[in-house]
């Protein structure tokens, strides 16, 4: 579930800007190749990157029998930190990263939507990482060249279980790349 979670915080940092948001030929579908082309407008720091995302809540109905109720309860303030590089190359054309992180998932966006700092997205994926059933992430907030602060709400479920998770998701530019 966190790799989930960091996943989709990546893709929020690597977005582009419109005000008429990715569905760039009207037909109301957006394609991996229009969210591609938006992401590659967005000014990008390279560098050094520091990602963290905290599991604010998390519901889940239809437990199976055997499981702990309140097992759920110990995600809920869960702090996940990572660090990736950005190299100058990938902060020039992040719709490549997008592309790669398409093809090894059954998700499709629904609304993707950017200006002046603020975006607001949404996917619908099924099947992922093989595991049957359904989920739809919406993410808002804001970013900028050097970092980001997102909210992100997950819904969900298979094989009669239902699950809801809100989550927040911060990064920014700590420095340079390492080296070595």
């Amino acid at each position: 579930m966190n790799k989930l979670l960091i996943s989709v915080a990546a893709l929020s940092l690597i977005a582009g800007c419109s005000d008429k948001g990715a569905d760039h030929d009207g037909d109301g579908k957006i394609t991996a190749e229009e969210v591609a082309e938006e992401m590659n407008r967005v000014t990008l720091e390279p560098g050094e990157w520091e990602n963290t995302v905290e599991i604010v809540d998390v519901k889940i109905d239809g437990l199976p029998d055997g499981m702990p109720a309140n097992m759920m309860d110990s995600m809920k303030g869960k702090v996940t930190t990572s660090k990736s590089c950005i190299t100058k190359e990938e902060a020039e054309n992040p719709g490549a990263q997008f592309f790669a992180a398409q093809e090894k998932t059954s998700c499709e966006v629904k609304k993707f939507n950017m200006s002046g700092g603020a975006v607001s997205s949404e996917m619908a994926c099924s099947n992922m990482g093989g595991t049957p059933g359904d989920m739809t992430m919406a993410m808002d907030g804001q970013y900028g060249p050097s970092s980001y602060d997102m909210t992100m709400n997950m819904h969900g479920g298979a094989s009669g279980m239902k699950m809801n998770i809100s989550a927040k998701s911060s990064g920014k530019r700590i420095g340079d790349c390492p080296t070595g």
